[in-house]
């Protein structure tokens, strides 16, 4: 006989395990198989606003103005695209070697003309498909339903990827995001028993994204860390981390060359106090700055102009001390996916924060278009803590709180104008954004909103060469020819090209034609790249009646640059020699070659009756 107060066993340990279990996660709507498909609908309305967008200035010219080469490809074209390694070579097509970005934008052209809604409306599918494929990749690795899908809505609809959606030339940066997590997706596949199909379009997706953008070259390091954090040890993880590795690491290759060579990667960086160290542990508390709405997205920064903040810097160690203490956190629930986050965060830093090449631009929200998503599902993970009515309404108010975020930061996007006041409210002390404000401006003739601008920027940066530049037009356009001189001499002493270019056409309209040939002379020696400064050079050469001179530029330059402009410009030369048969020769190459038929005609009219 047993006591009343005895406690009995268990039956079984069956029975102890069915009771002392944690309970699963209660039911959030985010597990269900639609949820996907509702993250989508979500991010597209939330950037729906960018289909009314056109072009802005800040937009490539050559990749997406109306003479861009790639609105009508040729054969010359698309090897200029594949084949040429020069940065200056193949300044016509960019000075980046992504082609494969840029056979994408042909095919835009081709598919929408001149209809830029059209353009908007493919940078936007194909950000929804990234988005699409993001959740589906968390859930295969082993992600909760619930915590992917929820986190990729965050990371979606956050308004540090206006700047990635909403600009045309970040094409690049959406393209690659696609193929990478195309690429994660191929790599999963075969490690759960695909057939070699997948490790090879793993690798091709690999190689397509780095010729998108480049960091895009980090991919395999990414999905190598978390094949060894959250699958089990097999054979085929090196084989993928093999090959994959590889073919991104020789994608790389003249990538990172050209990029070298176009000023891209930037060895002054290494002079900033600190150096890199420093501006990356800065960029790093930047970036956390924005991912927390501490910072209203813009396309320039302080940290550009003014060098890392204290902030930024005390926000960048914290996240370093940080990350070290949540990756060694002992507690095993939950290790693996703490660390392979950590491992998606600072893999994708390596290209972003100046760790293994300097960067020309300190920080801008499109470097942390991957980053970001590690903050997103620490966000998500801290929201499904919650329970009860608690969670969805915390949901909601983060979902507005970022959708009305991202609303407000496309309105910058509505024109170049707005997209260049925003980026000087937010760096004032940043010439560049005072300068293509100042451009823009300039351009709708707001004479005195540019003067305006211009003496802002200049307070700051008196011996600024294009800002002086910029204001010497503005003093020559409203009627104050002096002022404009004694401006431009002074922007021509920064070295630019352009600003000695400038100089020296004030110098010919003033009448001081030898002084304007020394200033066109090293405009033209700095940069003989662009055509009108050697043009500007030969004709100043012709007016002080230098003709061999003239003609020994002028057939060079014809090599350099074929076109219409340096027949004709070669045939004036010509004419002033009383060379006729071959000066008509020239002109008529120039028609031919599209030269404006009333150019032609008053070259023509100069010849002495009777010659060819």
């Amino acid at each position: 006989m047993t006591s009343p107060h005895t406690i009995r066993a268990p039956a079984n340990l069956c029975t102890m395990a069915r009771v002392t279990a944690p309970a699963p996660p209660p039911p959030t709507g985010w597990d269900r198989r639609g949820a996907g498909w509702l993250v989508v609908a979500i991010t597209v309305l939330m950037f729906a606003p960018t289909l009314m967008f056109g072009r802005v200035a800040l937009d490539d010219d050559w990749l997406w103005s109306d003479d861009s080469p790639l609105r009508t490809p040729s054969a010359a074209t698309m090897r200029h695209v594949w084949l040429e390694l020069d940065a200056r070579t193949r300044h016509d097509v960019g000075t980046e070697y992504l082609p494969v970005r840029d056979v994408v934008v042909a095919a835009d052209m081709a598919v929408w003309g001149d209809h830029e809604r059209g353009f908007h409306l493919t940078q936007l599918a194909c950000y929804a498909l990234t988005v699409f494929a993001l959740g589906g990749l968390l859930v295969r690795f082993g992600m909760r339903r619930d915590l992917a899908w929820l986190a990729t809505l965050l990371w979606a609809i956050h308004p540090i990827h206006v700047e990635s959606v909403a600009w045309l030339s970040e094409r690049k940066g959406v393209l690659a995001g696609l193929f990478i997590v195309a690429c994660g997706h191929a790599w999963i596949r075969y490690r759960r028993g695909g057939g070699r199909g997948w490790i090879l379009i793993a690798a091709a997706t690999a190689v397509a994204g780095t010729w998108s953008k480049a960091p895009a070259m980090f991919a395999p390091a990414v999905f190598a860390a978390w094949d060894i954090l959250l699958l089990p040890a097999a054979r085929r993880r090196w084989i993928a981390i093999g090959l994959v590795g590889g073919a991104a690491a020789l994608a790389a290759i003249p990538v990172v060359r050209v990029a070298r060579d176009a000023g891209v990667i930037d060895r002054e960086v290494e002079a900033v106090p600190g150096g890199r160290p420093r501006l990356g542990l800065a960029a790093q508390g930047h970036y956390v700055e924005s991912l927390v709405l501490a910072r209203s997205p813009a396309v320039s920064y302080p940290i550009q102009s003014e060098g890392p903040a204290p902030l930024e810097l005390g926000l960048g160690a914290a996240a370093v001390l940080g990350s070290v203490a949540i990756a060694a956190y002992r507690r095993r629930a939950g290790r693996a996916w703490r660390r392979a986050v950590l491992a998606w965060a600072w893999i994708w830093f390596i290209p972003i924060g100046h760790v293994l090449a300097p960067l020309h631009i300190a920080a801008a929200d499109r470097y942390a278009y991957l980053w970001s998503l590690a903050g997103c599902i620490a966000a998500a993970w801290l929201v499904l803590c919650v329970r009860g009515p608690a969670r969805l309404a915390i949901t909601g108010a983060l979902v507005c709180v970022l959708g009305i975020s991202t609303l407000r930061a496309q309105a910058a996007w509505t024109s170049s104008v707005e997209l260049f006041t925003t980026a000087f409210a937010a760096s004032p002390d940043d010439p560049t954004a005072c300068e293509r404000l100042a451009n823009e401006l300039f351009a709708l003739g707001r004479w005195t909103e540019v003067l305006e601008v211009l003496d802002r920027g200049l307070a700051a940066h008196p011996d600024h060469g294009y800002l002086l530049a910029r204001k010497s037009r503005v003093l020559d356009r409203t009627g104050h020819p002096a002022d404009a001189l004694v401006v431009a001499e002074h922007a021509a002493q920064s070295g630019h090209a352009s600003t000695m270019w400038l100089y020296a056409d004030l110098l010919t309209r003033a009448g001081k034609l030898p002084d304007a040939l020394v200033l066109a002379e090293r405009a033209a020696v700095r940069r003989p790249e662009i055509p009108t400064y050697a043009r500007t050079r030969i004709s100043l050469l012709i007016a002080l009646g230098r003709y061999a001179d003239a003609e020994r530029i002028a057939r060079a330059q014809l090599v350099r640059d074929p076109s219409a402009q340096s027949h004709r410009l070669l045939s004036r030369v010509l004419l002033g020699r009383s060379q006729f048969a071959e000066a008509a020769a020239q002109l008529y190459l120039a028609a031919t070659l599209g030269a404006r038929p009333t150019a032609v005609a008053t070259d023509r009219a100069l010849r002495p009756a009777g010659s060819p």
